[in-house]
């Protein structure tokens, strides 16, 4: 089982994303948000089969697909998010932690 928290940026808004694997290829999901998207996209994704998910080039995963159907923007970091507590919870990376920062000056 993996749970991850997200804080999306600017639009304020939080994620909580609960894996868990329920048979030897397939994980469950459950989403906790205050991002009406967010909650669009979790009203579809409730599971997945990892080594399809996986295998598969990026814009034909669940995860995209669903992210194209409902997230407001390209730039959401939280499909990210979910592959890599998918990728945890199927044991085939260690947790640990994922960042993205701006640097002071650099803007």
């Amino acid at each position: 089982m993996a749970s991850v928290w997200i804080k999306a940026g600017i639009c304020g808004n939080e994620v909580v994303i609960k894996t868990k694997k329920t048979f030897p290829t397939k994980i469950e999901l459950t989403f906790e948000t205050n991002c009406e998207h967010i909650k669009a996209l979790a009203g579809e994704l409730k599971e997945l089969n990892v080594g399809e998910e996986m295998s598969r080039p990026m814009n034909e995963t669940e995860v995209y697909k669903l992210a194209t159907k409902h997230l407001c923007r390209n730039s959401c970091i939280v499909p990210a998010a979910i592959f890599k507590a998918i990728e945890v919870t199927a044991s085939l990376f260690l947790p640990k932690p994922a960042s993205i920062e701006f640097v002071e000056g650099q803007i």
